[in-house]
């Protein structure tokens, strides 16, 4: 039976870059992963297919088309191909979806394939990125026998990766 890990917590905490030590930490030992991680520089995002490692400029200034959500800008080509990045990634023995948000949750757009991919199953463990304030909604989508909620925190985020790939061989 695939598990869906919940990583959640405040803003700025770690939640990607327990995403990404975890896909390199599996990577290395040899799992197949696939997904999207959502990583922050210098005042924009991107998004990195986890599997090929391709990158896209998610957030945009330029006055094209966009989506908005609060303060960010959202690029409609890369959402599309992150939409695309997400259904080819199954099947995999680690899923990420960094992260799920208003954008998905409240409004429908953004990462919307994630859920269907997450339904699945087709993986034995995947890691979900949601806001604490969408759990209960995200939680609602999603078959409940397969959740397990993990808040990151500044004790625990350096040791959460190397605790997931535990889980994921247990898993295998």
């Amino acid at each position: 039976m695939s598990r869906i890990v919940l990583l959640t917590g405040g803003r700025r905490l770690g939640k990607s870059t327990v995403c990404r030590k975890t896909v390199e930490l599996a990577q290395q030992r040899g799992y197949t992963c696939g997904g999207i991680l959502t990583l922050a520089h210098q005042g924009v995002r991107d998004v990195v297919d986890v599997h090929s490692g391709r990158r896209r400029r998610l957030t945009t200034t330029d006055a094209g088309p966009s989506v908005s959500q609060g303060r960010f800008r959202f690029d409609p080509e890369t959402l599309s191909w992150g939409n695309e990045v997400l259904v080819e990634a199954v099947p995999c023995e680690l899923l990420v979806v960094d992260e799920l948000g208003p954008l998905e949750v409240e409004r429908g757009k953004g990462w919307v394939a994630a859920l269907d991919v997450l339904r699945t199953g087709d993986y034995v463990l995947a890691l979900l990125v949601v806001r604490p304030e969408l759990i209960g909604q995200v939680q609602g989508r999603l078959p409940a026998c397969s959740l397990r909620p993990l808040s990151v925190t500044p004790e625990n985020r350096d040791r959460l990766p190397i605790s997931l790939v535990e889980m994921l061989e247990r898993e295998t």
